[in-house]
């Protein structure tokens, strides 16, 4: 971007980054059928099975009655199982399905979606500079509310 940007140019870079990471759910779902939100579960639940209700929660960044809900879904489409610990009945693990698995390969990468993957492969000083930018912009916009950070995404469940 250069030094002489304006707003509306940044503006403008928001909306692209918007669209391309709506655009590759949008062509996640066309592949599979299932919604970016529930790949990006099953993808974390792959990659750890017998995860913990609270853990995928904290890997998607939603509340965890999120993350609940969306294993509801999950587990009634066939794509997950859950179990109860023997231990603590509290305590929910999830696991894969074969059916959960297939989707997985059926769905053009990264399931986990292009903004988390992207985010994860910049460099430690991009990751800082975008951490920066987007610092002033949230300050500037009446600063971070913790409240407003844990609220639950839209996604599409």
């Amino acid at each position: 971007m250069k030094a002489s940007a304006r707003g509306m140019d940044v503006l403008q870079q928001l909306r692209v980054v918007v669209r391309l990471a709506d655009s590759h759910s949008a062509l996640l779902e066309r592949a599979t059928g299932y919604p970016g939100a529930q790949l990006w579960a099953l993808h974390e639940v792959a990659e750890s099975d017998g995860l913990k209700v609270g853990e995928l929660a904290h890997r998607l960044r939603v509340h965890q009655t999120t993350a609940s809900n969306l294993l509801n879904r999950l587990e009634l489409q066939g794509l997950v199982r859950k179990d109860r610990s023997a231990q603590d009945l509290r305590i929910v693990h999830i696991h894969l399905t074969p059916a959960g698995r297939k989707v997985l390969q059926r769905a053009p990468g990264p399931t986990r979606g292009l903004l988390p993957h992207v985010l994860e492969s910049l460099t430690p000083q991009q990751l800082r500079k975008v951490h920066a930018g987007l610092a002033v912009l949230v300050e500037a916009m009446g600063g971070y509310d913790a409240t407003l950070a844990a609220k639950p995404l839209p996604f599409t469940e």
